[in-house]
């Protein structure tokens, strides 16, 4: 029986690598088109992109693994079933679980890699990815000045250049407008010629300026009223402009340590012990002010000094004071309980960004999870289908694949924004799609043992053939 579990490893290994492939492709450009905005046109170096890529890659496997699961499944067993193989090893005396096995014992193990992979390199390519992307914004688009066009990308200046050679180095007609002092044109250099190159890494641009002249309005100290108008040549002049903000910039790489998506299981349980105890604390520290703050005996001087003096109960003291008083103890007494209505929607407040914040922190940790079931779960789903429909190649099996696999997304969304909500728990929103579609596999794999027809494309095109000839003989005996 070795042989046989070699045969069926082989036919399934060929259309598992495809499949991860051709997943991992379109999530991929799928991806790009989503961050396209904030990618083009900034001139990054060849390692900056491998880098985006391959965080992209990583982030994109939980997507991927359990759709190349259910569509190699699919497409392996409908192959068998296609090619009547299926039919000569059951003919063989091999039972359909004898034939499971071995994918059955792969995916386990591809499972296991899933959790490993979930838990310790996502979260690391998470971070990076994120980082990466963030510096990538922070870059302004590649420095590009066209001829006979007014550039005004650079903070503080307005660029034009009549003409420029094929490397764009030697330039002709170039003026410089100097918005630095943010009060207008006051400043503006013109030059016949020059070159443009840059320095200190490509952060500051400076163009060497010849036989031209700059034209300003002086407003430093008592001629900002009078600004006298100046004009001054000459042969020669550097213009040194500062664009650094056009560089990629290595960034904090712990701008983003802590995040709920960049840690590991141990680290994300221990964070929610840790949000818990302060949420409790900060609780019970404001229900210990809220208490020394009662406005039930209001600490008021007069009525206090009455009490102790005379032994009188509180309304007694409050209703032989003056109008003056009284007034002075209603105004207490509505101050105190508009701070105290004030202190209890911000602790409300302050419980529900805790508790959404917990509530994040364990979707993780149930998704770390969720990713090993829907390896298992989509495999007990696609293997047995493979067997009913008894199609392979990438006609009927992609369709299939993708509608289950859309279902089964939908259906875990649906899950995560109800624990989102808190009208669930995360124990249960987190595996509702797990669970409807565990019920799914089971029934399909009882189906496949039983050897079912129920996707049998022929035998339901018999029973649409009966019933269109039932119909057509109950109008004709009507007529």
């Amino acid at each position: 029986m070795k042989k046989l579990d070699k045969f069926i490893l082989k036919s399934y290994i060929g259309p598992l690598i495809l499949t991860f492939s051709i997943s991992m492709f379109v999530l991929l450009l799928q991806f790009l088109w989503q961050k396209m905005e904030r990618i083009i046109g900034k001139g990054l170096e060849l390692s900056v992109w491998v880098k985006i890529i391959s965080y992209a890659c990583a982030t994109i496997i939980p997507m991927a693994l359990p759709l190349t699961i259910l569509l190699a499944s699919i497409m392996t067993m409908g192959n068998f079933g296609e090619r009547y193989e299926l039919v000569a090893m059951k003919a063989s005396g091999v039972s359909l679980w004898r034939v499971l096995r071995p994918l059955i014992l792969l995916s386990v193990v591809l499972s296991v890699i899933a959790f490993w992979f979930s838990n310790n390199i996502i979260p690391v390519a998470e971070e990076n990815s994120r980082v990466i992307m963030y510096e990538v914004s922070s870059k302004k688009p590649t420095l590009n000045i066209r001829e006979n066009e007014f550039y005004s990308d650079i903070d503080g200046y307005v660029i034009r250049i009549g003409k420029k050679d094929k490397k764009g180095e030697n330039l002709s007609n170039i003026i410089i407008y100097d918005h630095t002092k943010e009060i207008g044109n006051l400043n503006v250099t013109m030059a016949n010629t020059g070159q443009m190159y840059s320095e200190d890494n490509g952060n500051t641009l400076v163009f060497n300026l010849k036989d031209g002249f700059t034209i300003g309005e002086s407003v430093e100290g008592e001629n900002y009223f009078k600004r006298p108008f100046t004009r001054l040549y000459f042969k020669e002049q550097l213009v040194r402009i500062d664009v650094s903000s056009f560089a990629f910039k290595e960034t904090d790489k712990d701008r983003y340590k802590g995040h709920y998506k960049t840690m590991n299981l141990m680290e994300l349980l221990n964070q929610i012990g840790t949000l818990r105890k302060q949420n409790a604390d900060f609780n019970h520290s404001f229900l210990k002010s809220f208490s020394n703050n009662s406005i039930i005996i209001p600490v008021h001087k007069s009525i206090r000094a009455e009490n102790i003096e005379n032994n009188k109960t509180l309304y007694e003291t409050y209703k032989d004071l003056p109008l003056v008083k009284k007034r002075l103890v209603n105004n207490f007494i509505k101050s105190s309980i508009s701070t105290m209505q004030n202190d209890i929607k911000s602790c409300n407040f302050k419980n529900e960004d805790d508790k959404a914040t917990i509530v994040l922190h364990q979707i993780e940790v149930h998704r770390k999870f969720t990713l090993s079931a829907a390896c298992l779960i989509l495999f007990f789903i696609g293997a047995p289908l493979g067997a009913l429909i008894r199609k392979g190649g990438l006609g009927m099996p992609v369709v299939i694949s993708i509608i289950a696999f859309i279902l089964y997304y939908l259906v875990g969304m649906l899950g995560e924004k109800i624990v989102k909500e808190g009208s669930m728990g995360a124990a249960i929103g987190m595996w509702l799609s797990s669970v409807v579609f565990l019920a799914l596999g089971i029934f399909l794999t009882i189906k496949a043992t039983r050897e079912s027809s129920m996707l049998n494309a022929e035998q339901w095109q018999s029973k649409w053939q009966w019933c269109v000839d039932k119909i057509k003989e109950f109008f004709t005996k009507s007529k």
